[in-house]
């Protein structure tokens, strides 16, 4: 995805993955016992200025902010995946 260019592909390639890291949080939290309904609220930044992607997750009694780059959220590479999932570990523990 190292497409530069905004085009409705990417735009919904992002769509999906931001959707399968709140999946993944949920599915964390589950497990580890917190039966609440995640909520979320994004901040995207995108055309010219795509950047710093905040993803605001929150259960009944805590909320974790998950914020990755944009590149990193498209990334295929193994570093940007890492980055994806220890943040998705990182949302997990502190709403868990």
């Amino acid at each position: 995805m190292d497409n530069h260019q905004l085009t409705i592909e990417v735009a919904q390639e992002f769509h999906r993955r931001m959707e399968a890291i709140i999946v993944a949080v949920q599915a964390g939290m589950w497990k580890n016992g917190v039966h609440d309904l995640l909520g979320y609220a994004t901040d995207f930044a995108v055309g010219e200025a795509r950047g710093r992607q905040t993803l605001v997750l929150k259960s009944r009694s805590r909320s974790s902010y998950l914020r990755l780059q944009w590149a990193t959220v498209l990334g295929d590479g193994p570093a940007d995946r890492q980055l994806v999932d220890d943040a998705v570990a990182s949302a997990i523990n502190e709403l868990a």
